[in-house]
């Protein structure tokens, strides 16, 4: 509960400090900074996390000063706020780890530093208001956001020469109108097991973290200490009304205390992470799996009822299917996340960067509100970041290069995500120099991407996505940000295990766009069933633009490989017969026409058995080394089909077919030596 609503504050100061930087004069922005600095302090003190609590009260100091216009927000005050940000974000991190917050000595000082720039009277002035702050929730501030810590007065005792472990146990009264009685419960705790060693807590600490305890509840612990001076110290925190103690059992000796876990091991059990959802992923996951089952034996009824003439089942199985597809909807309906939670982290990403490059930059953002599914949310963040960097390095120019040729100084890069349908597409776009295709056509050459008859036959939107061919740079250096195609590769390859497609538009001196194109969700898909020799594969329908039926006569052969014309467009046949090794022989006759990168394929199929519900499963560690392979699925029947990788399965009849023309020509050569 601390992690999650510290780092929504954390998020929300950053924004504001984004604001803060473009408007310093900005009075609504300051007050906003200085209550979410003032949050952030009252919910680290709160739970004792005292560092984190003294950044956060440096940076109102700083802000009250600013707000006071008795401190300019120049750009050394911001960086300034900014590296107390980073440092607060990494001290949440060591807490949500169950680590020490760590000391930060040199940002100390340069606080210090600039809190001296401020006459003395006037840091007694901040500090007065800021103490005066502490007393009061601001206005417009959630109540478990706005906790505010009262440094109890614990009574100092004198330990006794000769130490003896009794076991008392402390009842403990909350405030009825106590805020965030759990956060309150669990600070009593804290103190308790600095004392000794908790041994019990009634009611559990699930039932106190989720608040299903009234405002009463007790803790027996072993301690040496005594027990009013800790039952005093209690009674003075904040939010507690009484605190009594009772002794338990007979003295024992220290010497005779039974081995036990480490304080801090038992600090972990009684206070464990809260998720940052309301329901723990695993246990989603699980319902998911259920619900996948469910949809299975539907399927199966379903096929079952077909062959059974009953109007009072075919009713039946009707409101079944209806009420499977409901739940089915609403379980992955809860697995979505705003995408907003990706999106979020990159305007401080892009500020650093442009900081960092020398340029000017206009960073914009669309579609904030659409979802996706969590599991792909949470691959999303770096393939973007690896975008956004390429944009700010290679893409945007620096100003004076930018005036030179009638362009604006500052630079735009624009993130957007939209729905189309089943799909979201996200496009990373930039006003930036743009890329040459005949450059890049020169480069491909250079570096045996492709041959000269391939490069000839490619448009220059075809000649654009061999940016992202392993191994493929325009870039003249490799800088320390990115590299125009270093790992453009692995962004492709991420996109597409998450089910989606990647393309790459540029025109040279007007800027570069890349599109992302990504399912909804990745469990549960609507797929093209397909017969390929005995066996039944899936194809998700994403990719299907159309499935035809061709003659031998439909088919022309260029260089060794098949080809048919499609709506007036030359494309290639993949036989899966040959390529999945169900026969030697190039088998069928129905065509499903896909689409990948901005080109065309056929897939070509002995028969199309119609479109079904799948439910996706893992594949084992062994066929997941296949690439033309995505998982597998229970069909209705009972039987299992695999589902086809549509990206992998190209590449790999590719490579196939490359090998199976070297060895018919290699064969060519040696019938030709033998005719001599």
């Amino acid at each position: 509960m601390y992690v999650t609503h510290t780092r929504e504050a954390l998020q929300n100061l950053s924004d504001k400090l984004l604001e803060l930087e473009k408007n310093p004069q900005d009075q609504e922005v300051i007050n906003e900074c200085f209550r979410l600095s003032h949050t952030l302090k009252g919910m680290a003190r709160t739970m004792t996390f005292e560092r984190t609590g003294e950044i956060a009260h440096s940076m109102e100091n700083i802000l009250d000063a600013i707000r006071s216009k008795r401190l300019e927000a120049d750009p050394e005050v911001i960086d300034l706020l900014f590296q107390c940000l980073d440092a607060m974000e990494m001290m949440t991190e060591r807490v949500k780890e169950k680590k020490p917050e760590p000391e930060v000595p040199d940002l100390m000082a340069l606080i210090k530093k600039k809190l001296d720039e401020i006459k003395p009277a006037e840091k007694e002035e901040t500090a007065e208001k800021a103490a005066e702050g502490e007393k009061e929730v601001q206005a417009g501030t959630k109540p478990e956001q706005a906790v505010v810590a009262e440094r109890p007065a614990i009574v100092a005792e004198e330990k006794p020469p000769e130490k003896k472990v009794r076991v008392l146990e402390f009842a403990i009264r909350l405030n009825q109108d106590v805020d965030m009685p759990s956060a309150r419960a669990i600070l009593v705790i804290r103190r308790l097991e600095k004392s000794g060693r908790i041994i019990e807590l009634n009611p559990p600490i699930e039932a106190i973290e989720s608040e299903k305890f009234g405002r009463n509840f007790s803790v027996k612990i072993e301690t040496a200490e005594d027990g009013k001076t800790i039952a005093d110290a209690l009674s003075a925190l904040k939010g507690v009304e009484k605190a009594t103690f009772s002794e338990k059992k007979a003295e024992i000796k220290a010497e005779q205390r039974p081995e036990q876990a480490p304080v801090t091991a038992t600090m972990k059990k009684i206070s464990p992470e809260i998720a940052t959802v309301r329901v723990k992923m695993d246990r989603l996951d699980d319902l998911l799996d259920t619900v996948g089952e469910l949809t299975i034996n539907k399927i199966s009824l379903l096929e079952i009822g077909k062959r059974i003439n009953d109007p009072k089942l075919a009713e039946a199985l009707r409101i079944l299917d209806r009420l499977t597809s409901e739940l089915q909807y609403n379980v992955l309906r809860i697995r979505m996340v705003p995408i907003e939670t990706v999106f979020s982290r990159f305007p401080r990403v892009m500020r650093d960067l442009a900081k960092q490059m020398g340029k000017e930059l206009e960073f914009q953002m669309e579609g904030l509100e659409i979802e996706l599914d969590r599991t792909v949310i949470d691959k999303l963040g770096d393939l973007l970041v690896h975008l956004l960097r390429n944009s700010v390095d290679h893409g945007i120019e620096p100003p004076e290069e930018r005036e030179k040729v009638g362009k604006r100084p500052v630079g735009i890069i624009r993130l957007t995500a939209s729905q189309e349908q089943n799909r979201v597409v996200i496009k990373v776009e930039d006003d930036g120099r743009g890329i040459d295709p005949d450059r890049l056509r020169k480069k491909a050459l250079e570096k045996g991407i492709v041959s000269a008859e391939e490069l000839n036959a490619m448009s220059d939107s075809e000649v654009m996505n061999l940016l992202a061919t392993p191994g493929f740079s325009t870039a003249e250096k490799v800088t320390e940000i990115s590299g125009r195609g270093v790992g453009l590769d692995a962004v492709k390859s991420g996109v597409e295990s998450l089910g989606g497609q990647m393309t790459i538009e540029s025109v040279k001196g007007q800027g570069t766009k890349v599109i992302i194109r990504l399912p909804l969700t990745l469990a549960i898909i609507l797929a093209m069933l397909v017969r390929v020799g005995n066996e039944i594969y899936a194809i998700s329908v994403d990719p299907i633009v159309e499935t035809i039926s061709i003659n031998e006569s439909d088919i022309k052969t260029i260089g060794g490989m098949k080809f048919v014309n499609y709506r007036n467009e030359i494309v290639p046949l993949i036989y899966l017969s040959k390529v999945l090794g169900t026969s030697e022989e190039e088998l069928g006759s129905h065509v499903v026409i896909i689409e990948s990168g901005q080109k065309k394929s056929g897939l070509v199929v002995e028969e199309l058995l119609g479109q079904q519900e799948i439910v996706v499963k893992p594949l084992d560690k062994f066929l997941r080394k296949l690439q033309f392979l995505g998982g597998a699925t229970i069909l209705g029947s009972g039987d299992v089909a695999l589902i086809l990788d549509v990206n992998g399965l190209i590449s790999f009849a590719k490579e196939r077919m490359k090998a199976d023309l070297k060895i018919e020509g290699n064969e060519n050569v040696a019938r030709r030596n033998q005719d001599a």
